[in-house]
């Protein structure tokens, strides 16, 4: 029998610049799946760069080392940057930048000018770098959905210039596809280059997790299903109430 596939066999050759959308809905662990291609890229040599929007530190740090990274200790080994846009007082980390009193209309100089910042702090010449911006969804909640449309635009555009000056790099955007109206969500889907659509479901009998790569830019890629199913345990009430 052939041994299973890594999510990196199904997704193929990550191109310079490319960006992943990972859509998950409000039962899916989906979101996992970027902490586990974070860290195979620092194992591998790589530099992580972590968008956080969504949690306090505190909690941040234990939903990434619940996922597999412990972002403090790879921070402080100069294999990873959080930029934070929540905390107006963040924790006492060189390798965690704060991105305070922003508002839809400072929010693209200021987070350019963050990101600059790292890559100047950081010699990333002969590293891979992938950023993961956690959540979209998040952000379009507080940022309203014209300003993150330019806001990934002038992404789109930095990065093309940052590829032409040898950085390799490509960005992980996550999004909860319950937060986000559908037409933003397509739109997110039309703007990446790989597109795995995770859905948590619950059965009578078990809570299955669908795991759809439904988009690659190789002529080779071909969309695949993949499917986690963990069974129910039947106790008596009394254990539970």
């Amino acid at each position: 029998m052939s041994s299973p596939k890594s999510m990196w066999d199904y997704l193929g050759e990550i191109i310079p610049g490319g960006i992943l959308l990972l859509s998950y809905n409000q039962y899916s662990l989906g979101w996992k799946i970027v902490v586990k291609l974070m860290k195979d890229e620092i194992d591998a040599g790589g530099f992580g760069i972590i968008t956080n929007v969504a949690l306090p530190f505190r909690k941040f740090y234990r939903r990434m080392k619940s996922g597999g990274i412990d972002i403090i200790k790879e921070g402080e080994a100069g294999n990873l940057a959080v930029i934070d846009l929540l905390n107006k007082e963040s924790p006492p980390y060189a390798f965690v930048y704060p991105l305070t009193d922003v508002d839809d209309t400072t929010i693209i100089p200021k987070y350019g000018r963050v990101h600059k910042r790292i890559l100047q702090d950081y010699d990333l010449k002969n590293r891979r770098v992938v950023h993961a911006l956690a959540t979209l969804s998040t952000l379009y909640d507080k940022f309203g959905e014209k300003s993150v449309r330019d806001l990934l635009m002038a992404r789109l555009r930095v990065g093309e210039k940052l590829i032409k000056e040898g950085l390799n790099f490509w960005d992980i955007f996550i999004v909860n596809s319950d937060e986000v109206p559908e037409r933003f969500h397509s739109y997110l889907v039309s703007i990446s280059d790989y597109v795995i659509i995770a859905q948590g479901i619950l059965e009578e009998n078990a809570f299955v997790e669908n795991i759809a790569i439904t988009k690659g830019p190789s002529e080779y890629f071909r969309p695949v299903l993949l499917q986690k199913r963990i069974p129910s345990i039947l106790i008596p009430p009394e254990k539970i109430y």
